[in-house]
């Protein structure tokens, strides 16, 4: 479908969202919607309700991940589950509200490999490793918005980070693939597509590996599952849903005691390697329009539950 399309589909789409919302909107005002996996996670809305105090007026409405900050600028919705490192948060001039009761874990996000893999191809930890601690959170917020807002292709930002940082020769191709392959998955949003492409393209021009690429594959414990199977030999995971996700432990505050337990564990009961961290911390949040927020003077999620817990 052409750009033009599709924007005019994502139009209707969020209009008619918004026309829903407002005829159900809530006895105190304030409309809620999260992902599909913010709703059923350990660390995800059940349990931030339960470490805060607090419920939403009414149950928090199931959305796309990629229309909640459209819907929630249009103020069709108050309150959206969100990326820290998304870079709709700042294109949309929305806040996300302090965490002041330290309830997300980190989520450093790193490759997450195969030990097999990294013993057939021994390569892969050093050119894996030059990624290491080059994405900070302002950076990852920029590629993502070159992406969702520019519309540039997750492959063409990779390339041009790659170029950027000086690991990727401008007019550079992919190796022949005379050693194998390795197959590099995602989960389906765009700083995984990102990741996926940085990961893959880096691979491709160090190694004479060919990559295939299975990114946009699905959820948290669809690429785990894939990844144990051997059907992918590395994807990017975060420590927080490594640790709270998969591991089902509790939230580590610390980051590096955190990395250390999740390498620790995924080493030990599933022969799967976390190399060293990218560098920035995509923490869920949850997130408001500035104004609004403002407006009701609500900075933290506490603020948050007060208001919603105030008498009307």
């Amino acid at each position: 479908m052409p750009l033009r399309a599709r924007v005019i589909v994502l139009g209707i789409v969020v209009a008619a969202i918004a026309i829903t919302l407002f005829v159900l909107r809530p006895r105190y005002g304030v409309r809620v919607a999260f992902d599909a996996e913010f709703h059923t996670r350990p660390d995800g809305y059940k349990a931030l309700c339960r470490h805060y105090g607090f419920e939403f007026p009414q149950e928090p409405r199931q959305m796309d991940i990629g229309l909640m900050y459209k819907v929630l600028a249009d103020g069709a919705v108050d309150v959206i589950d969100a990326y820290a490192t998304d870079g709709r948060i700042e294109a949309y001039d929305l806040v996300i509200l302090d965490d002041d009761l330290k309830f997300f874990p980190a989520y450093d996000a790193a490759p997450l490999v195969r030990r097999s893999t990294l013993e057939r191809h021994p390569e892969l930890r050093r050119v894996l490793g030059m990624l290491a601690g080059r994405i900070d959170d302002e950076r990852m917020r920029r590629l993502n918005y070159e992406v969702d807002e520019h519309g540039k292709r997750a492959s063409q930002v990779a390339r041009e980070f790659l170029v950027a940082e000086g690991l990727l020769e401008p007019g550079a191709a992919p190796s022949r693939g005379d050693a194998g392959s390795i197959t590099v998955g995602g989960k389906p949003f765009t700083e995984q597509e990102i990741l996926g492409e940085i990961m893959a393209a880096l691979i491709e021009s160090k190694t004479e590996l060919a990559v295939v690429r299975k990114l946009n594959l699905g959820g948290t414990m669809i690429c785990f599952q894939a990844l144990r199977a051997g059907d992918l030999d590395l994807y990017a995971e975060y420590t927080g849903t490594g640790l709270v996700n998969i591991l089902d432990r509790e939230v580590i505050a610390d980051p590096q005691q955190s990395f250390r337990a999740v390498r620790e564990a995924f080493d030990e009961r599933f022969d799967l390697v976390w190399l060293a961290p990218f560098g920035f911390n995509n923490t869920y949040a949850l997130t408001m329009r500035r104004k609004h927020a403002a407006q009701l003077g609500i900075e933290t999620i506490s603020d948050l539950a007060r208001h919603l817990s105030a008498p009307r």
